[in-house]
């Protein structure tokens, strides 16, 4: 297994707003990894849109890092994906490794400064 294909970034959203005052969400940086490609698969892609989701790319990364559903992906192309599904799984040479399946989100959040 190689990871390859870049870096990408893992981003928590947080509330920034005043309390009391409407909901601002902007991502703060939590960890980043090396990452490689990997097949979406006929079966995530139809099993996905049975879901209402739209399954752009799969990737793995190394370790089980602490990385939830609830977290944002950024790739280096600078594009912000949902993470739909979060796999820890081990490789053919028994490397921990995670799979995530990423869902591109239209509208973009802030970075946290």
């Amino acid at each position: 297994m190689t990871f390859d294909d870049g870096i990408l970034s893992i981003y928590k959203t947080v509330d920034v707003s005043d309390p009391g005052m409407k909901p601002e969400i902007q991502l703060e940086l939590k960890d980043q990894y090396y990452f490689g490609y990997d097949n979406i698969g006929i079966t995530r892609y139809y099993t996905a849109m049975q879901a209402n989701q739209q399954i752009a790319a799969v990737v793995n990364i190394p370790d089980w890092g602490d990385i939830s559903t609830l977290d944002i992906c950024v790739l280096e192309d600078e594009k912000q994906y949902k993470i739909v599904m979060r796999q820890p799984t081990t490789d053919e040479n028994g490397l921990r490794i995670t799979k995530l399946s990423l869902e591109r989100i239209g509208e973009e959040y802030a970075f946290k400064t």
